[in-house]
């Protein structure tokens, strides 16, 4: 039924991490799909675009972007060259670890779905344990979009988010920024002919200090695009 896989790899000053992240996406349970994985940079500055340029991989693409427009943008700009039938998001940093993508893929075998993500709240894997507002911030956001869509989300903020190449390839993303999360959840959510589905995930958590790039704003900017995306077309 399926073929291949696309893993996305939005990337921004990820030098600490990259490679290890490349060949852990490499090495991982895919079960008898082929791989490809694309890497999209967002001009890095920091020594990992001469990192990526020593990757020898026939599996592997690197796109290079000479304007940081945000991870939207990087997405965009990734998704444009996948050729997978599920395509995959997969972060940089390594707070989402690979070897949870066995569980992510089997609900397209078994329950046909059209959309998983992999959720960081149902703390039925490993969590590292954060701080209490970063927690609050991702619940309230889930809670106003299964409100406002009648869903029963657990995290959409998640990084995991798989997807059948005609869903994500037709949902036309507008954003550029970390808005891009709530933009995709708002789309599927509104075609009721599409079924997602959540699976629990692994999840090591990074500090500011160790790179992490959402800031205490991202709370309001998810906010509002939750509720414009529930009234706009």
């Amino acid at each position: 039924m399926f073929k291949k896989l696309s893993v996305l790899i939005p990337v921004y000053n990820e030098k600490d991490t990259i490679k290890t992240c490349v060949e852990t996406v490499l090495n991982a349970n895919i079960g008898n799909l082929d791989l490809e994985v694309i890497i999209s940079d967002n001009n890095s500055y920091d020594g990992t675009k001469e990192i990526l340029k020593s990757l020898n991989d026939h599996r592997i693409k690197v796109l290079y972007r000479k304007i940081n427009n945000g991870k939207g943008a990087n997405i965009k700009n990734a998704l444009k060259e996948a050729n997978g039938d599920l395509i995959l998001f997969q972060d940089g940093d390594l707070e989402y670890s690979p070897n949870d993508y066995k569980d992510l893929l089997e609900p397209f075998y078994i329950y046909n779905a059209d959309v998983v993500y992999g959720s960081r709240l149902t703390r039925a894997r490993a969590t590292n344990i954060v701080g209490f507002p970063n927690y609050i911030a991702n619940i309230l956001v889930t809670f106003l979009t299964n409100l406002l869509f009648n869903k029963i989300f657990t995290d959409i903020a998640t990084g995991y988010k798989v997807f059948k190449k005609e869903i994500i390839k037709n949902l036309e993303i507008t954003s550029d920024g970390f808005e891009i999360e709530p933009e995709i959840t708002a789309k599927i959510s509104k075609n009721k002919n599409i079924k997602i589905f959540e699976v629990p995930i692994t999840i090591n958590s990074r500090k500011y200090d160790e790179g992490k790039k959402v800031k205490w704003w991202h709370f309001f900017t998810y906010l509002y695009h939750i509720i414009k995306w529930r009234f706009v077309k």
